[in-house]
């Protein structure tokens, strides 16, 4: 059985995540330990005792969800102990990945997240544009609406989420009309801004442009090593090969489509016949069953499906 690890990003998150892990395993308390102090901040009191609203924030939802997700893959080293055929992280998740795969340490990994979180979160206090989720719809229908848009106001499919589900970003006026138009061809458009978790900002276009810079200057002082299995990053559509400048891929993910849907159907081509989804909560086991082409998918934070995964292993 080729397993393939599949890691969240930022909306993942939720109170109480990881708590019953930490009483029962001690990796888990010394991963949250080791992120509270490179933060400043007690991971711990936050999730146990702190709001939603302050664990939404970008700059800290991302690096908690990083931490989360690298917790439960030490749990996973433990009690699974198989080394992943492949993974692949979902925007922010792809920082995990690296992690996981021993590329990029911990540490830095806790410290990139935080400041990721710092510049998309500049991105929606300063109002560059706005982002919603697209459903119901099939990927060539949206994206004739998308061009047709597009030729007169900014906006652009920022995420392949599945196959009738898509995150577009852009001008608040083309969004308007992108909706009236996927109403029309039968489908439903949800803006971010009545979403709780989600951040209404233009994350994934190129209206981040202004921010990518920045970004590039806090990965100039992080040094990367060759990955330990094979990680398929969402910006490329391909394995991070050895040659490739991971800093670069990164800084680009803020402006480049996250083209989730795609990399898990060529995982699954090169021969992933079970995804499993390692990080806080199950969005992203819940995503890749939406695509009906893919192999089984099942979340590790989740105690049932961790069990059903050890009979699989079992009977493998």
């Amino acid at each position: 059985m080729k397993l393939a690890a599949a890691f969240p990003g930022q909306g993942s998150q939720y109170i109480g995540m990881c708590r019953s892990l930490m009483e029962e395993f001690p990796i888990v308390q010394e991963v949250f330990e080791e992120a509270s102090d490179v933060l400043n901040l007690d991971l711990q009191d936050l999730l146990l005792n702190g709001s939603l609203e302050e664990l939404s924030l970008s700059e800290v939802a991302q690096p908690t969800v990083v931490t989360a997700s690298y917790a439960l893959y030490r749990v996973w080293e433990k009690q699974i102990g198989l080394v992943p055929f492949g993974a692949v992280g979902h925007s922010l998740g792809e920082l995990s990945a690296l992690i996981a795969a021993g590329a990029l340490p911990f540490s830095d990994g806790v410290r990139l997240a935080r400041e990721r979180g710092r510049l998309m979160h500049r991105a929606l206090q300063e109002k560059k544009g706005r982002a919603g989720i697209v459903v119901d719809i099939d990927v060539d229908t949206l994206t004739d609406i998308i061009e047709s848009v597009r030729s007169h106001d900014y906006v652009t499919i920022s995420g392949y989420n599945s196959p009738s589900q898509f995150i577009i970003a852009g001008h608040q006026t083309a969004l308007l009309k992108v909706e009236d138009d996927v109403v029309e061809a039968g489908g439903e458009f949800i803006p971010f801004r009545m979403m709780p978790m989600k951040a209404d900002a233009p994350y994934h276009s190129a209206l981040m442009d202004y921010l990518k810079p920045e970004f590039e200057a806090c990965l100039q002082y992080v040094t990367f090593s060759p990955t330990k299995f094979d990680v398929w990053s969402t910006v490329t559509g391909k394995i991070i090969e050895p040659a490739d400048n991971l800093a670069a891929i990164l800084a680009h993910q803020l402006v480049t489509p996250v083209y989730w849907n795609q990399v898990l159907e060529a995982m699954h081509e090169a021969g992933a016949d079970l995804f499993v989804d390692i990080g806080p909560n199950q969005i992203t086991r819940n995503l890749i069953r939406e695509n009906t082409r893919l192999p089984q998918s099942l979340s590790f934070d989740d105690q049932a499906d961790r069990e059903q995964l050890s009979q699989l292993l079992i009977h493998a």
